[in-house]
């Protein structure tokens, strides 16, 4: 091998690797997740298995993957999302806080992710409001499908963006806000409030539209913020 095929050998490996993190991104796969099998990887990127196995190994050291022998490779939660969530975790948190961190990270994700949505992007959006209106329309509601769900478009949106430090941190803090608190859509008119404006910001991402997609953002966390505080204080 020349010494030129061996110094493009690591390059080739790593832009593989920040592939693999793209498309993790983009399926919204997370932590204990299992990523597709190596041939389905390979073909879908268009590399070799043993490049793809390289590139998966770099992930693996990064603390991005974990390699199961026999078993697969599933998402892992990187270090410093871990440190974080167990920080968090550890804390008292004011319903108020939590929420400001909400507006803080999403209300300008959904203004960026209007620039950076793809159509595959919208296509997983809309599915995933497809599943909230299946859940919705059965008696009695599952509200803790919904709220996996109601938490994955909302991930999903910063995903979109591509800010991998942005997508762990919200990540966290909806874990803490699950731990927290119980979901403000169990309450009267919630539910059907949230679906409205769940399809305002997905239109206005599709449309291009960030300011408006951004302010009904703002819009839909101050109704949340607003139903339980005053779910609270009963």
């Amino acid at each position: 091998m020349s010494i030129a095929a061996t110094h493009l050998a690591p390059q080739r490996a790593a832009k593989i690797a920040k592939q693999l993190m793209e498309l993790i991104e983009i399926q919204n796969l997370q932590p204990g997740d299992k990523l597709p099998p190596e041939r389905q990887l390979a073909d879908l990127l268009e590399v070799s298995r043993p490049s793809l196995r390289e590139a998966l190994h770099i992930l693996q050291a990064q603390g991005l993957v974990h390699i199961r022998h026999g078993q697969g490779t599933f998402v892992q939660e990187p270090l410093v999302a871990q440190e974080l969530r167990a920080s968090m975790m550890a804390s008292t948190h004011d319903l108020n806080e939590l929420f400001d961190a909400r507006e803080v990270l999403e209300v300008p994700a959904s203004n960026w992710a209007a620039e950076k949505a793809t159509k595959e992007d919208i296509r997983i959006l809309r599915t995933t409001l497809n599943q909230i209106d299946t859940i919705c329309a059965k008696e009695p509601v599952d509200y803790d499908q919904l709220q996996v769900l109601d938490a994955k478009f909302h991930l999903t949106i910063v995903g979109i963006v591509g800010n991998r430090f942005l997508n762990q941190t919200l990540n966290v803090l909806q874990d803490v806000m699950k731990l927290s608190m119980d979901t403000t859509l169990r309450l009267p008119g919630r539910k059907e409030i949230s679906k409205k404006e769940h399809n305002e910001i997905l239109q206005a991402i599709e449309d291009g539209d960030g300011a408006l997609a951004a302010k009904i953002t703002h819009q839909h966390i101050s109704g949340a913020r607003a139903t339980a505080l005053a779910d609270a204080s009963e």
